[in-house]
């Protein structure tokens, strides 16, 4: 929360980069993390919107795809580590309107 010299509630924005960090779009980190079996990705919508969620290796190549239409408010995605490689991997989450992106790590 911030406050005003008169001690009136102001709104508060994050940017990063020219980007504003909306309220209600958050991408979270995978849990668990490393991981060994699988692992779920969460995330917060502002609004039900269709969104990308992309797994990528070290070099930018996509490794696994998920495209569906999300539901406003919370969602996430299971991951199963048979279907990635060993190693540090990165995931973004693409709507309409918001981006992020993670990195995490997958064990043997």
């Amino acid at each position: 929360e911030a406050y005003s010299t008169t001690n009136e509630k102001l709104d508060v924005a994050l940017h990063f980069g020219g980007a504003v960090a909306s309220e209600g779009f958050k991408l979270y980190q995978n849990t668990p993390n490393p991981f060994k079996g699988e692992t779920l990705i969460g995330f917060e919508l502002p609004e039900a919107s269709e969104g990308t969620l992309t797994v990528f290796d070290i070099n930018g190549k996509a490794l696994q795809v998920v495209r569906r239409t999300f539901d406003k408010g919370y969602n996430q995605v299971t991951f199963q580590s048979g279907q990635l490689p060993a190693g540090v991997l990165s995931y973004r989450l693409e709507t309409l309107n918001h981006t992020s992106s993670r990195k995490m790590m997958v064990i043997d």
